[in-house]
């Protein structure tokens, strides 16, 4: 016998060994096993309660579940969940069918049973489509459900994309512990009592995993009511304050308003505070009635109600919206009664948990500006229960872009017991741009667009000036705009485009390098479209892309405004172009019309009204035809004519001829040149001197008609026959200040100079380089004369037209005859310094 023990024991020794690696490791899972067994009954046992997995069980699923038996004093329920979006969830209590696919009373989100904790009678059926929204959980979880009754709760599809934290907070107060844990379409289920301790539900969450929907969670069981310890849920409610619990605070006289209220009205004075230093304050009648440790006034909602009969503060309300729900103030505001007159302010933030509802219930009380409060706004309001239309008595200050604290606002007034309303929302004294703040906050370095002095103002179109204009073609032409890397000047580009009378931001387009998108997003914060091209190492590659893209997308337009990079546009930009529209139609040698004079200096331009024909092709503000750049794109060589700046002067003339219209005055400012250039000299004397650009919002441009081809080399004829005509001995001292001027002054200001100056050849240029350094025209080293027209140069000076005529040229003839040409003599002695 001891043997056969001996043996058995040396068997079971060497089987623990085997299987678990000694008597320790066999022990310690035993005592693992034994603590996993009890932690399960505990769960399914606690209180009086039996729970079971009735899907483990692997039954098929019918409404016969529900027949639970159950021991005396203990309640069956079966509940079962939606089957992804097919098949509707199943509640079931006491061996009756509540809720069911065949009775079609569920939906999506949460689908629940009110059960009476007495009588143990269905109270209610209620669905919540908490994949929408949370609110109408809250408040019926909050107001809707009588202390200790019985909630029993099934998923049908999503019921967690709105459940946020006050819904959670809530669930948590029937009972429930690990509603935190809910995803997108999992599936849930909890049995729960209002005023639970937490953890003391029934509740069971299955995960979907990486499935599109949760597999069906299936729970049966019995229970006992009450399901277990509960606590007292009045506490965390927010306090209303009754006229008779009200504490009367500091009097002041009269609230600070300055003159005595007429009758049958009060005076009123709000303080919204200070960020979270100094809280809000409210005085009604003479006294204040909220404020620091006054009557519960702080941060959120403070809300004062006044009798409209003896117009005295009746009831007093306070509900942090920052921390909580706004479901008590939506309450609130439903329970006042007809002729209620209600002071409202916010302090410190009252946004982030304000309901739609609410919004909605302040409208009709009166407010017109309630959907814009936003993080850290303050606001005030009053407003009455009844009242048709928009008080006036209503205002917001916005916080900074980063949530700055706001300015506060400090209001006194009288307000009669009956408010009258607008049909109009009354203007706000300041407004709120959320998509440029939105914009500000994505992207930094806007110093300007971005400033909080001005970052809520509107970004807006401006209505065409002159009602004869609105048909002009220039109004209907697409405007393209190339951005450089200067994102502030790119804003003043867009900014003075915007302000032009007339424009249509749906022709304005944007084409950017596809490495900096934001001018994309800047483009949309103007209403403006925009597109991107290929990446490019130099601006004016990106031009050209920008450019075949343009006329590409454009074939149909006869014209097309291209606007380079650091430009800001004059008030008249386009009033200008829309004028020159009628002889570019009828003068096909004229290409389009730049709004830049490169010899637009303050000195040698001046005349607002005057425009003149060049072979240049200046570039930057420029109103094209189409066609032209059609016939440009033609020539493979365009990258040899254009491969720089236009502002270097692009040789359009030598391909496809013709001239361009540009004013006296420029309609365009071209920025200060901030960037690298191996041409110093050039940069600093065209664009690093001072400039004339035109301000005025209109101007009428001369006879225009004067500028077809013949009728302008006629024009041109007349004036150098009628000219005062000096010769480059005349002006040896012209670097000295006041000869110059003096020697213009002895004639008569209608009359025009010609300076004639003598040439080898017609490509002899060297002496007019010293005439346009001498008049202060543009002047660089190696450099061509700027705006020739056939040789000619003409400028407007002390109120004069001038003329530059060289001997080679074809208006040299005209004054030929009022010449006593010297003996020649070296060309370097006719500007003597």
């Amino acid at each position: 016998m001891r043997v056969e023990k001996s043996k058995l024991l040396r068997q079971i020794r060497r089987i623990v060994n085997r299987k678990f690696g000694g008597w320790k490791k066999f022990i310690l899972l035993t005592v693992c096993v034994c603590v996993i067994l009890y932690c399960i009954n505990s769960l399914f046992s606690r209180s009086g309660r039996q729970v079971w997995d009735v899907g483990g069980e692997g039954l098929n699923v019918t409404d016969d579940r529900c027949g639970v038996k159950c021991n005396s004093g203990q309640h069956s329920f079966y509940i079962r969940t939606g089957d992804g979006s097919l098949v509707g969830p199943t509640i079931c209590f006491e061996g009756d069918v509540i809720v069911s696919n065949e009775l079609k009373n569920f939906g999506r989100g949460l689908n629940v049973v009110l059960i009476n904790d007495r009588t143990l009678e269905v109270a209610d059926i209620k669905t919540f489509d908490t994949y929408e929204e949370e609110s109408s959980l809250i408040r019926f979880l909050k107001k809707s459900v009588p202390d200790n009754f019985v909630v029993m709760m099934a998923s049908f599809d999503d019921a967690a994309s709105s459940l946020k934290e006050d819904s959670i907070r809530w669930l948590k107060l029937y009972g429930s512990t690990i509603v935190d844990d809910l995803t997108l379409r999992d599936g849930y289920i909890m049995v729960g009592q209002k005023g639970l301790e937490e953890g003391q539900a029934i509740e069971f969450i299955k995960k979907k995993y990486r499935k599109e929907f949760a597999e069906v969670l299936e729970i049966a069981g019995c229970l006992e009511i009450p399901l277990g310890s509960h606590r007292n849920l009045q506490l965390m409610l927010p306090e209303v304050i009754n006229q008779k619990d009200m504490v009367i605070g500091e009097a002041v006289a009269n609230c600070g308003v300055e003159k005595i209220c007429e009758p049958n009205s009060f005076p009123v004075r709000i303080d919204t505070g200070y960020a979270d230093k100094r809280p809000v304050e409210i005085c009604v009648n003479g006294h204040i009635m909220m404020g620091e440790n006054l009557n519960k006034g702080g941060r959120g909602f403070n809300v004062i109600i006044v009798d409209p009969v003896d117009l005295k503060p009746s009831i007093i309300n306070h509900v942090d919206t920052y921390t909580f729900d706004s479901t008590d103030l939506e309450i609130f505001l439903e329970s006042l009664v007809e002729g209620d007159i209600i002071i409202a302010a916010v302090c410190d933030d009252g946004s982030r948990k304000l309901s739609y509802a609410v919004k909605k219930l302040l409208n009709k009380l009166g407010s017109g500006h309630i959907q814009n409060l936003r993080f850290r706004d303050v606001w005030y309001f009053v407003g009455q229960k009844g009242m048709n239309g928009f008080t006036t008595f209503e205002q917001i200050s916005y916080a900074g872009v980063e949530s700055e604290w706001p300015k506060e606002i400090k209001k006194a007034f009288c307000i009669p017991n009956k408010l009258i309303g607008r049909q109009v929302i009354p203007d706000p004294e300041v407004y709120r741009n959320d998509e440029r703040r939105a914009f500000c906050v994505k992207y930094g370095g806007y110093s300007e667009l971005c400033d909080p002095a001005h970052v809520d103002d509107l970004i807006k179109p401006v209505k065409v000036i002159n009602k004869q204009m609105e048909a002009n073609k220039v109004y209907a032409t697409p405007i393209i705009i190339i951005p450089g890397l200067n994102h502030n000047a790119l804003v003043r580009t867009l900014q003075t485009t915007l302000m032009q009378p007339g424009i249509n931001p749906g022709l304005v387009t944007i084409i950017w390098d596809e490495k900096f998108p934001e001018h994309g997003d800047l483009a949309q914060l103007f209403g403006f479209n925009n597109r991107s091209v290929s990446g490019s190492l130099h601006y004016s590659e990106q031009v050209l892309k920008a450019l075949k893209l343009a006329i590409d997308q454009h074939t149909d337009v006869e014209y097309l405004i291209v606007l380079e990079e650091e430009l800001i546009l004059a008030p008249d930009f386009l009033n200008f172009m829309a004028q020159c529209v009628e002889i570019l139609n009828a003068d096909e040698t004229l290409l389009g019309v730049s709004s830049w004079n490169f010899n637009g200096y303050e000195d040698v331009s001046g005349n607002k009204e005057l425009v003149y024909r060049v072979q240049e092709f200046p570039g930057l503000g420029l109103f094209i035809k189409t066609s032209a750049l059609q016939r440009l794109f033609q020539y493979d060589n365009i990258k040899q004519c254009c491969n720089k700046r236009s502002w270097y002067g692009w040789n359009v003339n030598s391909l496809i001829g013709g001239e361009i219209l540009i004013p006296d005055v420029s309609r365009v400012f071209r920025q200060v040149y901030q960037g690298a250039d191996n041409l110093e000299d050039y940069i600093q004397a065209l664009f690093n001197r001072p400039r004339l650009t035109n301000l005025e919002q209109e101007t009428t441009l001369g006879n225009m008609n004067n500028l077809a081809e013949k009728v302008y080399e006629d024009i041109l004829q007349d004036e150098l026959k009628k000219a005062t005509v000096l010769t480059t001995n005349h002006i040896t001292q012209c670097y000295q200040k006041g000869s110059i001027i003096k020697e213009f002054n002895q004639t008569a200001p209608s009359i025009p100079i010609v300076v004639s100056y003598t040439q080898e050849n017609e490509n002899d240029l060297s002496i007019l380089q010293k005439l346009c350094k001498c008049f202060g025209l543009f002047s660089s080293t190696n450099s061509r004369p700027k705006n020739l027209h056939h040789g000619l140069v003409r400028f407007y000076y002390l109120h004069r037209n001038i003329y530059l005529v060289g001997s080679s040229t074809r208006y040299y003839s005209y004054i030929e005859d009022k010449l006593k040409i010297p003996s020649p003599v070296n060309k370097d002695e006719y500007l003597r310094p």
